[in-house]
């Protein structure tokens, strides 16, 4: 700026023109950040990374690299984990992507490529192909639905089933 006039300078000579439009998808980058609240349960839940960025123009919405979650169910503790993420801090929902893991740091284990939460209706979700193991028994699927309200899993597409005699 130069006397409150954006600066202009010609690209044939390989220099540089700011304008205020430029500067709309300026980022924040928060290092291990840490988002906080509770359910309508009261209980809580917690989303961390290793680094979140934030864009400008949207500042509710957080690019999550290496997320991981805490969600508390009754007296049940879950673990989430991924290699990316998407946070909707507004709309109170969650998209991760990439090696996803839930697990109840137990037995009960788990894994898939993408899975949403939506922290509002208590509802994870997710419609790629999911692994899951608890003790011997484990199951294939196409896709899940865990509604928290309910303690449901509801398990969609072609799904495999094997029951261990324990």
């Amino acid at each position: 700026m130069y006397n409150n006039k954006s600066l202009k300078t010609n690209q044939d000579s390989n220099s540089l023109s700011f304008e205020s439009s430029d500067f709309k998808s300026v980022t924040q980058i928060l290092n291990k950040p840490v988002f906080m609240s509770i359910n309508k349960k009261k209980e809580p839940f917690k989303i961390m990374a290793k680094k979140a960025t934030r864009f400008k123009d949207s500042p509710d919405i957080f690019n999550l690299d290496e997320p991981t979650g805490e969600i508390k169910s009754g007296t049940d503790d879950f673990f989430l984990s991924g290699d990316f993420g998407i946070f909707n801090k507004e709309i109170q929902q969650l998209k991760v992507e990439g090696n996803v893991e839930l697990n109840d740091g137990d037995t009960l284990k788990f894994n898939t490529s993408e899975m949403y939460f939506d922290f509002k209706k208590e509802i994870l979700s997710g419609n790629k192909k999911i692994k899951g193991k608890n003790n011997n028994s484990s199951i294939e699927s196409e896709g899940f639905k865990i509604i928290n309200k309910e303690n449901k899993i509801i398990f969609t597409g072609k799904t495999k089933l094997i029951l261990a005699n324990e």
